[in-house]
């Protein structure tokens, strides 16, 4: 793409294309374009002009560049990249609005005369009173009944004017509150949604292979394998399973799905497989159901919020009171209207959202996602934090450093075969044989039968008839009882005893064992001291493997109290238990296994390049080799709370000296009115910052 450069400093470029100016889609691609590129800070898309301003990080100028260089804003995959709801546009739209509405303002103040005027209020101001009645009958004390007795009692008095200002500052005022507020949605919902790439589709020659999720289209089939997430809607054209539509839904019990049921994006096939006809592409509809989500799901709400909007719920019938007092005493209806222009709602109803919200964004650039407000909550507040150990505290791209193959059999064949297996399900171990064979360039095909994956134990399958294992010793060895021949058990034992193992056998003979590094992770250790500084003091490793391997691991963390071969239940129950014990518990873990324990907790935390049943039901995931912004969360947790006290005391007491100005007559309903809503924009435009300083988040991981 060619451009140039107006004017650069170390932190921002302003750069202009060489076009009169863009169009919508176009704006769209480069802004969506410049803000997914990580050093980037914020971007504003100049679209009448054809310019783009860009903040970033210094130091970050020449990727920034050479990023523009080759992009192409006609490019069908940037375009297929979208989200349903441009926030660029999403922000034109606003200034439209609010230009306009200040315009017709104007234009009925210095054009029209007063009988117009007048009668333009009225017409204006009939819905507010409409609304204020409905409310009143139904005896719900609503803001809607204060405005709607102001805006009477100007009329009632004549004061057309005051009743025209109230009317256009309200209308202002919550323009601007659902700019605010849709703004910090659609952002968080991107982060949430633009989070599938890769499918297994149908080629012409009837096997599946993966291909990125934009060359999908409609009726083309896709097949989805147990604990992965359904990526696109469609209609069930063969196999059975059980699918998780809580995120849809939010009921927790698992939907049977078969022949020509229709199956939806964000779902997590937890049992079975399916093969999938396609009947949604563009993603968009995955996009706009996290919006709704976003919306109504009650975790949205924290404690702390909750609190504050009883505390507003009881003030309303009290401001209505002290106006009527007002109006009754001193005579004067005008004091009695801008009494009634107070309204303690819109601080903790609109402020303190956007700071939940703009929190949830703030993590979700960090590669964090949280899923609702009440999470970030509990993260300050926890004293014990449980630890699965592989992908999570050990290094989350482990290493095969041994192929032993047994019985006669070749390695290359082995571990060719082993890949073909564990590619369906995808975990830390799984992944470093997949990529071991792809690293010897060894090719295979899928001449096994559906494989079937048995929690905590391992993957059973067959070949040519006879039935193949992978997997724990446990499984392999005790479970399935595989044959081993003594000169074979003696290679086995002569393995290094640092390696984690994978057993293979075919037809009941032990076949190969694979010997897996996973070391730990130096970030680890920093964080487990960090958590502990920051006041957690109960740490626990769990694992399913070998006591050898989880001491070796917990040691080197500095962790004292660790839990090996233990099962997927075993882990919920030991949360369980601590819960019941009074502790709030943060889970972390990353497979199929350690999702019965992220449920039970009071927040599981997920790593994004684990098992995607593992995401969907964590309340935060984060990216593998971003561990240590768990210390980050907590800091950004703690001061979120510090915020959200802040806006609901400043947003009450601002408030409350309107409503003690009106009584004394120092405010016009006007005035009042304007001061109310000037007050709740600024909190919202407050809460809108982000939390931690950009200085703060570099020191908080230097310090670990």
């Amino acid at each position: 793409m060619k451009y140039h450069i107006i004017h650069q400093t170390p932190r921002q470029l302003h750069i202009k294309l060489p076009v009169r100016r863009l169009t919508g889609q176009e704006a769209d691609i480069l802004y969506y374009a410049l803000t997914g590129l990580g050093e980037v800070v914020s971007v504003s898309v100049l679209r009448r002009t054809a310019a783009a301003i860009i903040r970033f990080r210094k130091g970050a100028d020449a990727g920034i560049l050479q990023a523009l260089k080759e992009m192409d804003l006609h490019d069908p995959e940037a375009l297929e990249a979208l989200p349903g709801v441009s926030a660029r546009a999403t922000n034109e739209e606003f200034k439209d609005k609010a230009v306009s509405k200040i315009m017709l303002q104007l234009g009925k103040r210095l054009l029209l005369p007063f009988p117009i005027r007048a009668a333009v209020s009225i017409y204006n101001g009939a819905p507010y009173i409409r609304e204020g009645i409905r409310d009143l009958l139904k005896r719900d004390f609503s803001a809607e009944i204060i405005h709607a007795t102001a805006i009477l009692a100007s009329f009632v008095t004549g004061d057309f004017n005051t009743a025209s200002s109230i009317i256009f500052l309200t209308d202002m005022g919550e323009m601007l509150e659902e700019w605010t507020y849709k703004k910090s949605v659609d952002d968080l919902a991107q982060s949430l949604a633009l989070n599938v790439t890769k499918v297994w589709k149908k080629s012409d020659d009837g096997s599946f292979k993966q291909c990125p999720i934009h060359e999908v289209n409609d009726e083309d089939l896709i097949r989805v394998g147990m604990g992965s997430l359904i990526p696109l809607d469609g209609v069930v054209v063969s196999g059975e399973a059980m699918v998780n539509q809580a995120a849809l839904t939010g009921e927790s019990v698992l939907a049977e799905k078969r022949l020509e049921s229709t199956v939806f994006a964000g779902t997590v096939l937890e049992e079975g497989e399916l093969i999938i006809r396609v009947h949604a592409t563009s993603g968009k509809t995955r996009y706009d159901r996290i919006v709704q989500l976003i919306e109504e799901s009650e975790s949205m709400v924290s404690v702390t919020q909750s609190r504050a909007q009883d505390l507003v719920s009881r003030l309303i019938p009290y401001t209505f009171g002290t106006s009527i007092l007002t109006g009754l005493i001193t005579g004067n209806l005008t004091k009695a209207a801008s009494v009634l222009m107070v309204d303690f709602s819109c601080a903790i109803e609109v402020a303190m959202p956007i700071a939940v919200l703009s929190a949830m964004r703030e993590a979700g650039r960090h590669q964090i996602t949280v899923k609702g407000g009440k999470y970030l909550e509990v993260i300050s507040e926890a004293d014990t934090v449980i630890f699965d150990k592989t992908g999570t505290l050990t290094n989350a791209t482990p290493v095969v450093e041994q192929v032993l193959a047994l019985d006669g059999r070749d390695e290359d064949e082995m571990l060719a075969l082993a890949a073909c297996l564990e590619e369906h399900f995808p975990h830390s171990l799984a992944n470093a044989v997949v990529r071991a064979a792809k690293e010897k360039g060894l090719e295979h095909e899928e001449l096994h039968t559906s494989p079937n994956y048995i929690v905590a134990h391992g993957i059973v399958s067959s070949l040519n008839g006879e039935r193949v294992v992978i997997g724990s010793s446990h499984f392999v060895l005790e479970d399935e009882a595989a044959y081993v021949s003594e000169e074979d058990r003696e290679k086995i034992l002569a393995m290094p005893t640092q390696y984690s193992r994978l057993y293979m056998a075919i037809g009941n003979r032990m076949a190969a064992v694979i010997g897996i590094s996973d070391p730990i992770r130096p970030e680890s250790i920093r964080l487990i001291s960090t958590l502990r500084d920051s006041g957690i003091k109960h740490i626990v490793m769990m694992t399913g493997d070998s006591e050898r391997t989880a001491q070796a691991i917990a040691q080197e963390a500095g962790i004292t109290e660790y839990y090996s071969e233990v099962l997927p239940e075993d882990k919920a129950r030991y949360v369980q238990e601590e819960r019941d014990k009074g502790r709030k518990v943060i889970m972390i873990g990353d497979g199929i296994n350690d999702s019965p324990a992220l449920s039970a907790a009071d927040v599981g935390i997920a790593i994004k390049e684990g098992a995607d049943i593992a995401n969907e039901i964590a309340d935060i995931t984060l990216s593998g080799k971003e561990i240590e912004k768990i210390a980050m969360l907590r800091q950004m947790s703690s001061q979120l709370l510090d915020r959200m006290t802040w806006t609901g005391r400043v947003g009450i007491g601002f408030n409350a000296a309107i409503l003690v100005g009106g009584i004394a007559g120092l405010f016009m309903p006007g005035t009042a009115a304007f001061l109310h809503n000037a007050s709740t924009i600024v909190l919202c435009l407050n809460n809108m910052r982000n939390i931690l300083p950009e200085s703060e988040e570099q020191s908080i991981v230097e310090n670990m």
